[in-house]
Formats: structure tokens, sequence, C-alpha cells
């Protein structure tokens, strides 16, 4: 982690070890398209290592290839990661990935399933050990899959990530399914991106999609979040 050389102090170290127990959590969840967690060690007080399932298949990112998936396959892997995050956003306390992606979206070898992986662990530890050190609080997620409310857009000037930014990243998850490129593919900065949405909101999706899809992908991306659907939402959609 990134430690400071002064900020050896103890409680640095007492603020690392919590955040890591916090995250033991990580080693209960079962669910088919989770990445298991098996053992979360602490070997010195600013070194984590995480022990996981070993995955066969590739990134999502990487089975998009830069070109469009068929709807079926967006519908069907949608609802996958839909099942993954109602997992997750209902248990208690709510487990929020905080860094959805294309590439920690893992296609397992047979092409069918996926599996979530890479949760946000290390954004947590790095923002438990910055706000104890001089790194500043800017959000540590990927940058084309930030919700408004991260980007400062929104209402408050603290880093949030909740169910409803990990929603939003899932929108922009299906925009890449569906039009092969990243949302904000040329933006070149957090504000850069920050204006795009506050100007316009999400981009819509191309033409020649399904009126289904559309709706479906603009329930993800509501630029408020109060607006954006919950997962269990999302799983009664008619898209799915």
């Amino acid at each position: 982690l990134p430690v400071q050389l002064g900020d050896e102090l103890p409680s640095v170290s007492t603020e690392i070890h919590r955040a890591v127990e916090s995250e033991r959590n990580l080693c209960r969840l079962r669910h088919p398209n989770i990445v298991r967690f098996l053992h979360i060690a602490q070997p010195e007080p600013a070194t984590v290592v995480v022990f996981m399932e070993l995955l066969d298949g590739r990134s999502l990112e990487r089975f998009i290839d830069n070109k469009p998936l068929d709807e079926l396959t967006i519908r069907d892997f949608s609802e996958q990661i839909c099942r993954a995050l109602l997992y997750l956003h209902s248990r208690q306390p709510p487990v929020i990935h905080r860094d959805i992606n294309c590439s920690n979206i893992i296609v397992c070898a047979d092409n069918t399933r996926i599996k979530l992986i890479d949760f946000g662990l290390s954004i947590k530890l790095k923002q438990s050990v910055s706000h104890m050190s001089a790194s500043t609080q800017s959000p540590k997620g990927t940058l084309n899959f930030m919700a408004p409310e991260l980007l400062g857009a929104g209402e408050s000037d603290s880093v949030q990530y909740s169910r409803e930014s990990d929603i939003w990243a899932f929108g922009c998850s299906v925009f890449q399914m569906a039009s092969g490129a990243k949302l904000f593919a040329n933006a070149r900065s957090f504000l850069e991106i920050a204006q795009m949405i506050d100007r316009r909101g999400a981009p819509a999706l191309l033409d020649g999609l399904s009126e289904e899809l559309r709706d479906f992908y603009s329930r993800c991306t509501a630029k408020d979040r109060r607006e954006r659907s919950s997962a269990k939402e999302l799983l009664e959609h008619e898209f799915l």
C-alpha cells in the first residue's frame, strides 16, 4: 500500500488492519457469478495479500474485442451480472463492488458463464491509508465507469461509493457490450467526463438496438442516482 516513509505510525497500521478486517467478509461470499475469495493475509503492516479462486477464461473487455455483442449475449451476461449485484447489495451490510468494468468481469472458458472479480479492495485499502497520509481523497476507480456523484458532478465532495454507483458502472459495461467501445472513450480527464455528464448525461446507445435494451441501459445511467434502478428492479425489467 502507498504508505509514505513518515507514515509508519501505529495509527496507520491500525487503520490498515481495520480495513483488512472489514474486507474479510469477501471470503464469505458464495455465488456462481462471483470469484471465490479464499484468504486475505497481512504479512506486514502495509502489505496485503489476497488469495482467490483461479479462473480459466478472459475478461469481458477482451471478449468484446472492440466489436458489439449481439443482444442475446448482452441479455445473458447482464442477467448474470445483475444476479451477482443483487446478491452483494442485499447482504447486511451491503457489499459494494466499487470497480465494476469490463476488465473486472471474466467470461469463463465455456463462453457462457461470467464472474465478477477484483472487488475494489485496493480502492478501499488505499482510501483507508489516504485520509491518514498526504494523498488526496479523489475517486480511485476506473475513469470511464465512474458515476457522476463520484466525479463531483453530484451532491457532495466526499467520495461515496454506493449500490447506485455500482449500477452506473454496470450501465457503462452494458454500453461497451452494445457498442464495442467504452463510454467517453476520448475523454482525457475526470473533469472532461464530469462536464460531459453534467451537460448531456450518459450518451445514448446506437440506433438499431431494441427499445427494451435502450430503456434498460437508461435505467442504469440516470444522472441522479436516486432515479437509477436497483439490481432487483433490473432483473424484473422486460429486457431480461
